[in-house]
């Protein structure tokens, strides 16, 4: 065994421990099985589709966004032909 030491942000920890107390499960084993899982994801996926699951932006392209979710203006073309084109799934499926 190996101990490994890491900061992580308070909103992770009470995320962690709500998660560890309501399943009753060790810290240790939680964290263990979330880097396996996302070794392997890592491992399968290939690189160019990995999300981030956190986007940093500057506080003018920040400024922007929020501008534009605030707007409720509607999708522009690009957006609405991506939304419009059917999505393969088997009909045993639908």
């Amino acid at each position: 065994m190996t101990q490994i030491s890491a900061t992580i942000s308070p909103e992770t920890r009470d995320r962690l421990e709500r998660y560890v107390r309501a399943r009753g499960l060790k810290k240790g084993f939680v964290i263990e099985q979330a880097l396996l899982h996302h070794l392997q994801a890592v491992g399968e996926i290939p690189e160019d589709v990995l999300i981030p699951p956190r986007l940093v932006v500057g506080h003018e392209a920040g400024d922007r966004l929020l501008e534009r979710l605030a707007s409720n203006e509607p999708p522009n073309q690009a957006m609405q032909a991506l939304f419009d084109e059917p999505v393969n799934v088997p009909p045993d499926e639908r």
